[in-house]
């Protein structure tokens, strides 16, 4: 049997597979504390299953994301060496960041060598405000990393961990680059106390099948792995939904998809059965990253949205979550009132949710049953107008998928699936708020969980050649291979496949459930003295997320 476990905004859903489909699945409240809530979460999803008969387990949770947003990250330092063209200072991140010399070119040739002994203040500097933890980034480290790994060997006796931003990202983003490796330092204290707790809760439960983290890009990650980049589980609910959805419904045409949890509705589009992703790397709240993501928009509506009427008479419900519903003994009215109030949802006290819409009745000068339904009118209209502006968004640059650059292509949606706790109540509203077919799959309420069981293992590599220096360099595993003046763009894909076939058997992926899309390809010529002096040579290949064989479509 496979697990798959999710933590949401209010609850946590978790589902057991065996031959493909889904055999049990639960949904808990949240505790204050995580693995609190994980804990109760397992013991309900694993009731009288013995330990044994679980082959394989994934986790999706929202501790990296809380972090960010919440501003509990902990404290981290930063060195950066500059470069041409742009000055570090403009992008400095966290309490103690430091610039130092040193500069590579944007072939990756040292113009200045780094300064040690700048190195080495900045991080006596960083250790004297009391910072355990740092990152390292240099401009065209993707290029060539060895300023950055200079760096971070010079530093590597003052901190207990140190991130190289040239490993989390190949792309050339020199500010993405730094706030990526800051986070990454930021979380490691967090991400390393949760899977260690993790850890032991599961050889506690004799749980010693293989362990996995969801990630925002669709796939999964071995837990024992998942400490080199810790950032990689934030925004991972999305994705989940994204993976659930497929697995449940397969998103035949133009699909956008909607789960509608407590605090949030989280949206994304899939291309005929195939993700959209973000190009350029995730926004984690205030930080611009080249975290490789599937798109996903959240907007602060959901079930248990506070639902008020304004001093115009007019209905508001969201952004913000101020606690549970009425029926479940929180303080405001709230979208699942109105449900509990029509009969809708058999869940807490149907008489608090009656008296929640009759207070919203009396603003609205409506009767209470008229009012349930008009919040419920009105949380589909707000979902469809914020879908229409995120699919607007998409429309306003290329769009990527995971395979390829649709180049002048417009989406648009010819149907809408749903999916979360309230899916099957609000479909009727979403879709005449929509105008288009709104499907509900078979275990809409838990399909994160399902996303998260069924997700494979996705890993992503740069390979850059300069024929001219004799190098290829790929930068998310730190390696530089020499390559030969003839070296060809075939030879790249070829070095880069390889890479990535051992990468991603690294960390976790099964030899049956691989398929590759290569999502960059570039090659120019470098002219020196009106002569070509050699070639360079760009290639990006991933590992396509998708579906682990042994599941079984739902439809």
């Amino acid at each position: 049997m496979i697990l798959g476990l999710d933590v949401g905004g209010t609850q946590t859903d978790a589902v057991l597979i065996k031959d493909g489909r889904v055999l049990a699945q639960v949904k808990t409240a949240n505790r204050p504390e995580l693995l609190d809530t994980l804990a109760e979460a397992l013991s309900e999803i694993l009731a009288d299953i013995p330990a044994e008969s679980i082959r394989r387990m994934v986790f999706s949770t929202t501790m990296a994301t809380n972090a960010i947003v919440a501003d509990d990250l902990t404290p981290a330092g930063m060195i950066v060496s500059a470069g041409p063209g742009m000055d570090p200072c403009a992008f400095a991140v966290g309490p103690s960041y430091h610039v130092v010399p040193g500069c590579m070119d944007h072939r990756g040739m040292e113009v200045v060598p780094v300064d040690r002994e700048a190195v080495r203040a900045a991080a006596r500097a960083i250790r004297d405000r009391g910072i355990g933890v740092a990152g390292v980034a240099g401009k065209f480290s993707v290029r060539n990393a060895l300023h950055e790994t200079q760096m971070a060997q010079w530093v590597q006796d003052d901190f207990s961990y140190v991130a190289m931003g040239h490993i989390f990202s190949g792309n050339l983003n020199f500010p993405r680059r730094i706030s990526t490796a800051y986070l990454n330092a930021a979380l490691q204290p967090i991400h390393s106390e949760f899977v260690t707790t993790l850890q032991k809760s599961l050889d506690g439960r004799g749980l010693t099948a293989p362990r996995y983290l969801m990630k925002p890009d669709g796939g999964t990650v071995r837990l024992g792995k998942s400490h080199r980049f810790p950032a990689q589980t934030a925004q991972s609910g999305p994705a989940a939904s994204v993976m659930g959805a497929l697995a449940l419904d397969g998103c035949k045409g133009v699909t956008l998809i909607l789960d509608i949890g407590g605090t949030t509705t989280d949206m994304a589009l899939t291309f005929h059965g195939v993700p959209l992703v973000e190009p350029r790397g995730i926004t984690l709240g205030a930080y611009s990253t080249s975290i490789r993501s599937l798109l996903t928009k959240s907007i602060g509506m959901g079930g248990d949205s506070r639902v008020r009427v304004d001093d115009r008479g007019k209905l508001r419900a969201g952004p913000l979550r101020e606690g549970s519903p009425r029926a479940l003994g929180g303080p405001y009215p709230t979208p699942t009132d109105a449900m509990v109030h029509l009969g809708l949802l058999p869940v807490g006290e149907k008489a608090a949710a009656d008296a929640a819409m009759a207070e919203i009745a009396g603003a609205l000068s409506l009767d209470s049953r008229q009012a349930a339904d008009q919040v419920l009118c009105h949380m589909a209209e707000t979902i469809a107008l914020s879908a229409e502006a995120f699919i607007f968004s998409v429309n306003c640059r290329p769009v990527y998928t995971i395979y390829e650059v649709l180049e002048g292509v417009r989406v648009r949606p010819d149907s809408v699936v749903v999916i979360g706790g309230p899916a099957a109540v609000l479909a009727p509203y979403l879709e005449k708020a929509f105008g288009l077919p709104v499907r509900v799959p078979a275990h809409a309420e838990v399909a994160n969980a399902v996303g998260a069981a069924a997700a494979r293992v996705t890993a992503e590599v740069s390979l850059q050649a300069d024929t001219q220096r004799g190098t290829a360099v790929i930068p998310e595993l730190g390696k530089e291979y020499p390559v030969r003046r003839d070296f060809s763009m075939d030879q790249a894909l070829a070095m880069a496949k390889d890479a990535l076939t051992d990468r991603a058997f690294e960390e976790g992926a099964q030899t049956d459930g691989i398929s590759f899309a290569v999502t960059e390809k570039e090659e120019f010529n470098m002219i020196r003295g009106g002569m070509r002096a050699g070639k360079n040579i760009r290639v990006k290949i991933s590992v396509v997320p998708g579906i682990i064989p042994e599941w079984k479509f739902q439809g």
